[in-house]
């Protein structure tokens, strides 16, 4: 490969549109092509205009200070370009660029309003392909394939870690040194973004750890529910129908003795109007008993007020029995908690009256123990009332109701007794009358004997009517019930008659352990679920995502520990033949001498440094510090600083013959550009590039020395593509093409050319 064409426009003092070609190999020698011009003519601007197009960053190295200070700026006769362009094209028919194509050209432009962009083959590229693509075909762009003016000296007062980067592209590492960059970057990155997942994680881990515990929890009660629900199922579906079961049957037998009641009332009224009937029969005669008639009439009010008693009785034991009810289903348990704190209390208090007892000596103190004996006593028995689910009759009932329903018995007893009175009064009157009279007096015993009965089952009747009552409000209460603490599920049950065998008190002490349970676990919000299932997921995949970069990042380092390996084995190799012709080239250009390159670790490089107590206390104070404060930065850079590179720098040592320096900036100028062109000349030597552009550098040497400079060339051009820029006749001598660069009165640098050969052949026609 070698550079066949180079195309200059609107770059530096070049306004016009430029071109430059190049002699192609022959008979295994490169044609060298040199540019030769006065001062300020712009010949320096072809070499720049080369390092520029490679990709060149620096505005140093290029000569400006700003990007557009490579873009013609105008003279007093033109007016400044818009735009710069320089393209560089490559003979590639031995494929050294891994393109398909026998001809390669990079295209570089840059427009004054900033805006740039690189071009391969007409085609737009990133700069990283650029050096990527060039690198591959051992064009260094940094390294020696430039060598501008100033840049001889600079390879020998450079530090040793730039000289890495020219050493890098000396040795042919460069390619295996991008991708290793690359893959540096790309751990960087990833350690980085694994970081930051670990931080994210950090910080998720706690709160889906306390998700979690609800989410438990929310189980737990969840079966805790499922659990109460099925045993409030069984227990108000048991007690439901069996008050629906017991105010059925008690329905029946009351509408039964609600049928005897009314056979009977029938009978009697039957017996009545025969009564009457004899009784108006015996008013119409004359010997009729006023007296007994006037006790049966007082007997039908004693009995007519006997009925209204007992219905005002039936109706206040209507209204008791109801307040019994409605004080059970009001009744509520106290809670276990409660239950603990006040048998805590009553511990404490019975401990503190047992250390009273036994420090008492005098009697005189027994009547203040006995107070708080009492005090304790109160309060046990308070508990144990409000722990026992009151009975039907330790209920208090209404005093007033109580009261009258006292009087209403009062009352039936004095008519009842008046009644007998009655009866036993007309059963003497009637023993005196006729016997034709007796029809009539069996007929009256028999109506009281009805009426005997009818209270009887009236009594019956209302036992049944109140029995109901109370059931129905009993359930009217359990309803109310069910519904407080089984919503909708209550009328499910209400509807589904099942036939469940229970034990009623240990299944309600059940339900209320069970109630007591949820009350600990306390309300959780169901969105917690939500939240731990979706706090899950992103933990679940933030750990995946770790997962995935630690096996990126062993698969990076495992390509970094490759590319090490084989950089290492590639670079020895060549640095030691560099280092060898070095040595050989040195000694040719001055006559003798000794000459090396060293490489230098990161342990060579640290500098010294005075070590005093009080730097000792406050390096450790800061990396106590810095340990205590430690970044996720840090931790990345402690990782990225195990990977970097062990070899940072190359230290040159050279002695010329008969003087013993250690140190590079004791060296002359002429013996600094001799030293720096041996090096140059052996890295050509040893790892030759396509083409090598040569700026000057041998504007610091003296005849004798350029002789052997160019003697060098022609030893070299077997192997590399020479462009020259010079102004040394010696150099111009080995030239195959001369470029003259001329400036006109425009500020515009113009290009003339001649082909030695064509010189040769016109001066041997002559001759």
């Amino acid at each position: 490969m070698y550079v066949k064409r180079l195309e200059v426009q609107g770059f530096k003092t070049f306004a016009k549109k430029t071109s430059l070609s190049f002699l192609p190999p022959k008979e295994g020698s490169n044609p060298v092509t040199t540019i030769v011009g006065p001062n300020g003519s712009g010949k320096s601007n072809m070499a720049d205009a080369i390092r520029w197009v490679l990709g060149e960053q620096s505005l140093k190295t290029l000569r400006g200070k700003k990007s557009e200070d490579v873009i013609f700026s105008g003279s007093k006769k033109k007016g400044r370009s818009g735009f710069a362009e320089v393209s560089i094209t490559f003979c590639n028919e031995d494929q050294a660029m891994p393109l398909d194509v026998s001809e390669v050209t990079i295209t570089r432009r840059l427009y004054r309003d900033g805006d740039g962009e690189y071009l391969v083959n007409n085609r737009k590229a990133r700069l990283s392909d650029i050096h990527l693509l060039l690198a591959q075909a051992n064009v260094g762009q940094r390294s020696y394939s430039v060598i501008g003016q100033g840049m001889v000296d600079h390879i020998l007062v450079s530090t040793p870690e730039e000289r890495k980067a020219f050493f890098d592209d000396a040795t042919g590492v460069r390619p295996l040194q991008l991708k290793r960059h690359s893959s540096m970057l790309k751990l960087r990155r990833t350690y980085e973004n694994m970081a930051e997942v670990e931080m994210l994680l950090t910080e998720i881990e706690p709160r889906l750890r306390s998700l979690k515990r609800q989410a438990n929890r929310l189980e737990r009660r969840g079966q805790v529910e499922e659990t109460l629900h099925q045993k409030e199922s069984d227990y108000y579906g048991a007690k439901w129908w069996g008050l629906v079961t017991e105010i059925e049957k008690t329905k029946k037998t009351f509408e039964k003795i609600d049928e005897e009641v009314k056979a009977e009332k029938k009978k009697m009224s039957a017996r009545e109007e025969e009564l009457a009937k004899m009784e108006r029969e015996e008013n119409s005669k004359e010997v009729t008993d006023s007296g007994l008639v006037a006790m049966q009439g007082t007997y039908r009010e004693k009995q007519k007020e006997k009925y209204k008693t007992r219905e005002k009785q039936y109706e206040i034991r209507k209204k008791i029995e109801l307040e019994k009810v409605k004080a059970q289903s009001s009744w509520t348990p106290l809670p276990l908690r409660d239950i603990i704190v006040e048998l805590e209390e009553l511990v404490k208090q019975q401990k503190g009256l047992l250390e009273k007892v036994k420090g008492t000596k005098k009697a005189e103190e027994m009547g203040v123990l006995e107070g708080l004996v009492d005090k304790v006593l109160k309060r046990s028995a308070k508990l144990v009332l409000r722990l026992q689910k009151p009975a039907p009759e330790d209920v208090k009932i209404d005093p007033i109701l109580q009261r009258e329903l006292e009087e209403l018995e009062k009352q039936e007893k004095a008519t009842i007794a008046e009644l007998k009175q009655l009866e036993q009064d007309m059963e003497t009157r009637a023993k005196k009358q006729k016997t034709d009279r007796s029809h009539l007096f069996d007929l009256q015993r028999e109506l009281r004997k009805f009426q005997h009965e009818l209270y009887q089952l009236e009594s019956k009747r209302n036992a049944m009517q109140i029995e109901s009552a109370r059931l129905e409000e009993r359930q009217n209460a359990l309803k109310r019930e069910m519904d407080e603490h089984m919503k909708d599920r209550g009328a499910q049950v209400r509807v589904e008659r099942k036939k469940i065998k229970i034990s009623e008190t240990e299944l309600y002490s059940e339900i209320q352990r069970l109630r007591y349970k949820l009350e600990l676990i306390g309300g959780i919000d169901p969105e917690i679920i939500q939240e731990y299932e979706e706090t899950k997921m992103r933990f679940e995949f933030l750990s995946e995502q770790v997962g995935d970069l630690k096996q990126a990042i062993n698969a990076t380092e495992k390509v970094i520990d490759q590319l090490d390996v084989e950089i290492k084995d590639r670079g020895e190799t060549v640095f030691k033949e560099i280092n060898k012709e070095f040595e050989r080239f040195f000694k040719v250009l001055f006559g003798g001498g000794t000459c090396g390159l060293i490489k230098l670790t990161r342990d060579d490089v640290k500098e010294e440094v005075e070590v005093t107590p009080e730097r000792v206390s406050e390096d450790t104070g800061t990396e106590q510090r810095k340990d205590e404060d430690r970044s996720i930065l840090d931790q990345v850079k402690s990782k990225l600083k195990e990977r970097q590179d062990r070899v940072i720098g190359v230290d040159i040592h050279a002695t010329p013959p008969g003087k013993k320096l250690k140190a590079l900036n004791l060296l002359s100028g002429g013996e600094r550009a001799l030293t720096s062109i041996a090096l140059i000349s052996a890295i050509m030597a040893v790892n030759p590039g396509p083409f090598v552009v040569l700026d000057e550098v041998d504007a610091a040497l003296d005849e004798a020395n350029t002789h052997r400079f160019a003697n060098i060339l022609e030893e070299l051009q077997k192997l590399t593509q020479f462009i020259i820029i010079t102004h040394n006749r010696t150099t111009m001598e080995k030239s195959d093409v001369l470029y003259g660069v001329t400036m006109g009165e425009d500020g515009v640098s113009t290009l003339l050319s001649v082909n030695i050969t064509d010189v040769e052949n016109v001066s041997a026609a002559r001759g």
